[in-house]
């Protein structure tokens, strides 16, 4: 697998290179350090994913750079590694990132992270809750969507799947695909948190 790092600080580019290099010995790992130099590394050879940290040279260019990405090469996994707030953390997953990792995970974390969001989405659970908070205040979520958008707020409600479906007029088993891909998209299998995610509860909430 190809990874391409692309932070302005060096010493962290190092360091997740070489964290990955000895969790996963056999991909093949690239660096750079400003969005030119991403730009130039992604063009002649589009890597499978980027790790990504959204402030380069004190600019929000990562954003940038996922944005362009995701539309140019819809093939690149995107995974945000960064400390930025989530809110920023939220503009990059609109931008069209598939996940997010934060700086304080050891190279460990990160290359499960980097293996899972080949996968699909890598969202810890504050970014889940974040993304259904942002959904309700009517922000939206690429990817999910409109008739997605409708059996979440009916599971906010408390409906069951025979609900949902005769609330919205579809098939039973239609919501059980949506649902599937609901659990998807935000990184939980279990209904329960499904639920509590839909209602705007922090996880873990009783």
């Amino acid at each position: 697998m190809r990874v391409l790092v692309v932070d302005d600080h060096p010493v962290t580019r190092d360091g997740v290179r070489n964290g990955l290099a000895r969790a996963r010995a056999d991909w093949q790992l690239g660096e750079a350090g400003d969005l030119t130099t991403a730009r130039a590394a992604i063009a002649a050879d589009p890597p499978d994913v980027i790790l990504v940290d959204l402030l380069l040279d004190g600019r929000n260019d990562g954003i940038e750079l996922i944005a362009e990405v995701s539309t140019d090469h819809p093939a690149v996994r995107l995974l945000i590694v960064s400390q930025a707030p989530m809110a920023d953390v939220l503009d990059g997953i609109r931008a069209g990132a598939h996940g997010y990792v934060g700086k304080s995970a050891t190279a460990a974390q990160l290359a499960v992270a980097v293996a899972e969001v080949l996968e699909g989405p890598v969202l810890p659970a504050e970014l889940a809750a974040a993304i259904v908070g942002d959904l309700h205040r009517g922000g939206g979520r690429p990817g999910l969507t409109p008739r997605e958008q409708e059996v979440l707020h009916c599971l906010a409600k408390g409906y069951d799947n025979r609900e949902i479906a005769e609330d919205l007029g579809i098939a039973l088993r239609t919501v059980s695909r949506h649902l599937d891909a609901i659990r998807t998209k935000l990184g939980t299998r279990r209904r329960s948190e499904l639920i509590r995610l839909a209602r705007g509860w922090p996880p873990g909430h009783k």
